[in-house]
Parts: C-alpha cells; structure tokens; sequence
C-alpha cells in the first residue's frame, strides 16, 4: 500500500503516535473531570474529534499574546507597562523570588540564564473622585477610574520562545480540562439546589391544600410563593431545568458534557484583546494626554457560568536581572 494512502487512512508511523498522544490526552483529561467515564464503551472514540479541535484551537490562541515584556530593572524606564503592571521594582523583585516554577526552572542548568513565561493577573478597576484639569481649571471632584494589578503569576516558563509556545498550549489544555471539570461540578450543584427548591415547594403546595396542615421547613419559606397557583407556577419553570440538569448527571450525560466543550472550546476559553489608556498613577484618560500609556493586554475569559478573566502578558526574565533587583531591593 503506498505511503500516500496510509496517511489518507491514519495508518502512517506519523499519524499512529498522533493518535497514541491525543489518547493520553484524552485519560489526563478524564482524571481531571470524571474517572467514571472510563466505565462507558468508546469514550475515546466520542472525545478524540473534539480534542483534535481543541488542540488546533487552543494552539492558535498563542499567537494573539502582545508582545513580550521583559522583567528587569532597566525596563521600568525603558517599557512603561511595567509601571503599570508593578508598584515598584521591590513589587517585582516579591513576584520573582516568590515564584515557586521559576526558581525550580533556574536551578537546572540545562535551561540556561533566561526564562520565557506567561504572567497571569487579575485587573481590577476602582472609581473614585480625585485632582485633574478640567478646561484649564483644577478640580478636586473629578470621576476617575483606576486599574490596578493583583494575584501576578509567573507559568509555564521556558528556555525558547518556540518552547514556550509548545508548553503554553499544553497549558492550555490543562486549564480547559480544569473548566470542563468546573462546569461539571456547577451543574452538579444547580441540579441539587433546585430539586431542593423543588421539594420546598412540593410541601408548600400541600401546606396550603390542606387545613390545619403544617409544614416544618427548616429553611425560611418567606421566598416561597402565598398561593397553591404561584407554587405551580414555579414548579413548571423549575421542571425543564431540573429535566435538563438531571439529563447530564449520569455518565452518558457527563460524556456528552465533556464532549460539547472540546468541539466547542471557544465557547467556554476564548482570548479578548483589551487596550487601556492609562496614565502613570493608573488613571485611564481619554483623548491626547501626553503622558499616557497604551497598555495592550490579552484576557483569558474562561467559562460560561461565573466566567473567570485573568489578563496575560508574555515576558522575558534573566538570571543577571533578578540579581540585579535583589542588590537594590533585596531585604539585606
């Protein structure tokens, strides 16, 4: 049989380790969100189109980052985003000598002197009223906004660039089990608050059918509606979600889950661009303010209910730098 009509039938060496790594893929995956889903027959077969998506997807993401920021003192003069990102060079030196994966990377010799990675934050935006000029007047009453940085994280750092973008889209993946198995585990418990509510009502509507009938709810029932016809009412809304809910709660339902989100990874882990036009307190401004920075960053959105956002940043660090922080900020 030729070589070109193995590789149409996946039957090549090549195409034979794709499948034997998309396959451990899959069992990694499986131990982050349900190992009972070994039970069902051809769980393989239902996830491998999926992942090949999400591999394809989720390696496609890296390419959108803004461009590398590098971590060391000189660029705090240099890179005005560091300014924006950090308090101070002290702040910075905190988030370097802290990082449990970055010193783990530096104490192997074979990495060398200069680490790629991807630092993780979460934005947050503060109103407040404060000084500014307002049409050639100074005014103490003026509505401002101010981003601010916490949580900073340092991952999946890297001795290359093209080894830091094969790690972050195994990262990657790693995150999207961890939202498959949130998901899960969300559903799981609106499944059970409703059939809760479900039961709560249930003993309502008998409270209020029946004379000199009472009902010991150990929950307050002041939520709950007056009337046998509000009761009912609730009760049909709450019967297709609890019939949708309880649909996914088996390991059919469980596997159909899983199976969704990986043929549908934008869905629930996308990237969004997002520029702000700050000045060097982290006020954001509008309009022509000479000293003003574009801060570029990329948010990770991850999620449907209760999405989680974190802005992502890659950067460059050497050795020299954090020596070079630890001489002027070091605690002794």
């Amino acid at each position: 049989m030729s070589e070109r009509w193995l590789r149409k039938l996946g039957l090549d060496p090549q195409s034979r380790q794709r499948a034997r790594e998309r396959a451990a893929l899959i069992e990694q995956l499986i131990d982050t969100c349900d190992r009972r889903l070994r039970l069902l027959p051809g769980y393989q077969d239902a996830l491998a189109p999926g992942m090949r998506v999400s591999q394809a997807y989720l390696s496609s993401l890296m390419s959108q980052l803004p461009p590398v920021l590098e971590l060391s003192l000189p660029s705090f003069s240099r890179d005005p985003r560091l300014g924006l990102l950090f308090s101070g060079p002290a702040s910075l030196l905190e988030l370097l000598e802290g990082s449990e994966t970055l010193r783990e990377f530096f104490l192997s010799a074979s990495n060398g002197d200069e680490a790629w990675a991807l630092l993780a934050m979460q934005r947050s935006e503060t109103g407040r009223f404060g000084v500014a000029m307002e049409n050639g007047e100074l005014r103490s009453d003026v509505a401002q906004v101010v981003v601010s940085f916490d949580g900073h994280r340092l991952m999946v750092p890297s001795p290359s660039r093209e080894s830091f973008l094969q790690r972050s889209g195994a990262h990657a993946l790693d995150v999207l089990s961890a939202v498959i198995a949130r998901r899960l585990s969300l559903m799981e418990q609106g499944r059970q608050l409703l059939e809760s509510e479900q039961a709560r009502l249930q003993l309502r509507r008998l409270a209020l059918q029946s004379e000199g009938c009472t009902v010991v709810d150990g929950q307050a029932d002041d939520d709950l509606p007056d009337s046998v016809a509000g009761v009912d009412a609730r009760l049909a809304e709450l019967k297709p979600q609890l019939e949708e809910l309880r649909s996914h709660a088996g390991l059919e339902g469980t596997l159909d889950v899983v199976r969704q989100v990986l043929e549908r990874p934008e869905d629930y882990f996308c990237l969004q661009t997002v520029t702000l036009r700050l000045n060097r307190m982290g006020i954001k401004v509008e309009g022509d303010d000479e000293g003003a920075t574009d801060l570029m960053l990329e948010e990770v959105v991850l999620g449907k209910q209760q999405p989680i956002r974190r802005a992502l940043v890659p950067v460059r660090v050497r050795r020299d730098d954090i020596a070079e922080l630890r001489r002027q900020f070091g605690q002794g």
